[in-house]
């Protein structure tokens, strides 16, 4: 009995040390590796920032694990500006990247190009805005009596002069700043915007600008010191032209990313249309060329599942720290470049939908020859 108690005994161990060295080599075999897919992205300036930090962050995340597939996404470190791209023809199937952020909408249906989904995922929102020294926002609006907007400052612009409108508190010309509008999306923005101030509308019935609104534009734009030297970045720009300039037009983020200077540097008002015109921030991609039917899939499931992931509230709430808004997520003072902001008319909740919506893209071709003509610096 003994000799098979013990036999027993012998017995267990021999199983216990076969699970346990079984156990050891499920542990230490090689586990499977992930297919890895890259995916290059190529976004406007506005957007830069905010997706440098966004893309790292996704890349270090268990959203980038799909399946077999590990995603990496590859930021492209040089943005480009959405007419650019609809305007130079700059990409082909052979350079072009794999996705890309324009700043509005409206440039997705100016492209041309074949898109996988026309109809785009926006991601984001800033509105257009007015930014004007106290001074000049004090002269044009009476005090505060009438709502600063384009009839006002297309009032000063007709002017010439801050003594031709009567403003003894301001000297020189009156200087206004905003994009090209034949270069950037911005600029183009800012015609759109008092094209639908002129029209009463958020929609253009027509194909091409009305004639008489572009001649009551053509002050406005007279009243820009020089385009050349504007660029994209109209906060950059009135900072650095200090008080000569008067009024700036531009999209509110960049006015929030420099809003300390802003603050620390100039008495100023800000001020939203009352025609608002926003940008969205659309994410878009192409086919593949020469993709097997399971790679395409597995292609486009692995763009959604980045797109789904900069949808999730805990990446929408970081848009702020950027200047941006959220889609759904409502701005607080918990915000802080908003907060700065709010004591010189930035609002937590503006009255920016509905807004500008579709523009036939001939509107943009003859804004483009309009201008071409119109402007003299």
């Amino acid at each position: 009995m003994r000799h098979i108690g013990t036999g027993i005994v012998i017995l267990f161990v021999l199983v216990s040390l076969g699970i346990a060295g079984l156990s050891y080599l499920r542990q230490n075999q090689p586990q499977p590796q992930a297919t890895p897919l890259e995916l290059t992205l190529t976004v406007n300036p506005m957007a830069h920032d905010w997706m440098t930090d966004a893309v790292t962050a996704f890349n270090q995340s268990d959203a980038r694990l799909l399946d077999d597939v590990s995603i990496t996404i590859i930021l492209n470190t040089t943005p480009i500006e959405d007419i650019t791209v609809w305007r130079g023809g700059t990409w082909n199937d052979n350079n072009r990247p794999d996705m890309w952020l324009p700043s509005s909408s409206l440039s997705v249906n100016y492209a041309g190009y074949p898109f996988v989904d026309a109809n785009s995922t926006a991601l984001a929102k800033t509105p257009m805005i007015f930014v004007a020294s106290t001074l000049a926002y004090n002269a044009i609006t009476e005090n505060g009596a009438r709502p600063m907007d384009w009839d006002v400052v297309q009032s000063a612009s007709l002017a010439g002069t801050w003594a031709n409108f009567g403003a003894n508190s301001l000297q020189g010309n009156v200087n206004i700043a905003f994009s090209p509008p034949d270069s950037t999306m911005n600029g183009l923005m800012v015609l759109y915007s008092g094209q639908a101030y002129y029209n009463r509308a958020l929609t253009f019935a027509s194909a091409t600008p009305n004639p008489e609104f572009l001649t009551w534009f053509a002050p406005i734009v007279d009243s820009v010191p020089n385009f050349n030297t504007i660029g994209d970045d109209v906060a950059t720009f009135m900072l650095t032209r200090g008080s000569s300039v008067n009024i700036g037009i531009m999209p509110e983020a960049q006015f929030l990313n420099q809003v300390d200077t802003f603050i620390r540097n100039r008495a100023i008002v800000v001020s939203y249309p009352e025609y608002p015109v926003v940008f969205d921030f659309p994410l878009v991609w192409w086919d593949k060329v020469n993709l097997e039917a399971n790679d395409q899939a597995t292609r486009a499931q692995a763009i959604q599942a980045f797109v789904n992931w900069l949808l999730e509230p805990a990446q929408q709430a970081q848009l702020s720290q950027y200047g941006l808004r959220p889609l759904t997520l409502n701005i607080t003072e918990n915000d802080e470049l908003f907060r700065k902001g709010v004591d010189v008319g930035i609002q937590y909740t503006p009255l920016i939908e509905p807004s500008l919506s579709e523009v036939n893209k001939s509107q943009a071709s003859a804004l483009f020859s309009w201008f071409a003509q119109e402007r003299t610096r």
